[in-house]
């Protein structure tokens, strides 16, 4: 199965706008260091997990079609992209019925009428949708109270998708087990260290990885304040994970 991290960065990617910061700066030189904001591809599915604010950039690349939308929470940097998709007749979205309503605010102001479909999950129940089946479980993420992952079944594969989360989430024992026995685990690694109810850090985000045990980690959604990309690789070796730190546009097979 095809997946695609279109962007590997959090809300003010790499380089941040009038940032002087080591990762701004060597973003601004050499383009393998920029981070656009998180967004992933799902070949399988022909779906979007998470349509961010640099969307037009990323289906430029892609040239894919998209028939599914599937949003982790309403933060501006995981649903901004949404007007874009205008270029699709027909879509399918699927999150929380807070995120939904968003979703639905943004058509009606910037696309007007589409085919789009909205399907809404509740936290802590599997759906299924014929080719495939999905679970949209709660995470804690401040401000708000509707933010969430995925774990999403299809083709015989399992692939498990944090979103934005604090680092309570290593002490839901309900959450971690549906993150176990997973072909693919996205993390978010956002900063150096963790921010309580907010986003984990990169010793939070190796522990998580370490107590569910996926076959393929990739980490992502990391901050220009985070620890260079090199250091952030030696970080994941040092502890035998097997890992990937995610750069735009990374591919992956599994």
């Amino acid at each position: 199965m095809r997946i695609i991290l279109l962007g590997s960065g959090s809300y003010s990617g790499t380089p941040k706008p009038f940032c002087g910061c080591e990762n701004c700066t060597r973003a601004r030189r050499f383009p393998i260091y920029r981070r656009t904001r998180f967004s992933l591809y799902l070949g399988k599915l022909k779906a979007i997990v998470d349509p961010s604010p640099d969307l037009h950039y990323h289906l430029e690349h892609l040239n894919e079609k998209v028939e599914q939308v599937l949003i982790t929470h309403p933060h501006f940097d995981h649903i901004a992209g949404v007007p874009e998709l205008q270029i699709f007749e027909k879509l399918t979205f699927y999150s929380h019925e807070e995120t939904l309503r968003v979703v639905k605010w943004l058509q009606e102001a910037f696309v007007g009428e589409k085919r789009w479909e909205h399907v809404s999950l509740s936290f802590g129940e599997w759906k299924s949708f014929g080719n495939f089946n999905v679970l949209h479980f709660r995470t804690p993420h401040k401000p708000g109270d509707v933010a969430g992952g995925f774990v999403i079944e299809i083709g015989g594969k399992k692939i498990g998708i944090t979103g934005d989360t604090g680092p309570e989430i290593l002490k839901d024992e309900k959450t971690l087990e549906s993150l176990t026995d997973l072909d693919l685990l996205v993390v978010e690694m956002t900063h150096r260290e963790s921010i309580p109810g907010t986003h984990l850090g990169v010793e939070d985000a190796l522990r998580l990885v370490e107590l569910t045990k996926p076959e393929l980690a990739v980490f992502a959604h990391i901050s220009h304040n985070n620890y260079p990309h090199e250091i952030l690789e030696r970080k994941v070796m040092e502890r035998g994970i097997r890992g990937i730190v995610g750069r735009d546009f990374l591919h992956l097979d599994i």
